[in-house]
């Protein structure tokens, strides 16, 4: 799973898009939530791969409509794997 942290600059909310690449495109989601918590909602992310540059950035929408600019310099990409024994 990858992460992406950021603030929407039209809501104002916090964001996080959480992705997996396939091989044809990305699937995940986009939340966000206010800091008050009176937002707390999200959307379904569908990027097809044509749309992701070849260093791994891509455009998404926030729930407000805004458009994203994921830095793929700032994605934490996360593992389930265990330390090698």
């Amino acid at each position: 799973m990858n992460y992406y942290w950021t603030t929407c600059p039209r809501c104002s909310c916090q964001l996080t898009i959480q992705f997996v690449p396939h091989a044809d495109e990305l699937t995940g989601s986009v939340r966000r939530w206010s800091t008050d918590r009176t937002i707390n909602d999200g959307r379904q992310l569908m990027v097809p791969k044509g749309e992701v540059s070849p260093e791994g950035g891509f455009t998404a929408s926030c729930v407000c409509g805004e458009a994203i600019v994921v830095d793929p310099a700032r994605i934490e990409r996360a593992t389930t794997e265990g330390p090698a024994l």
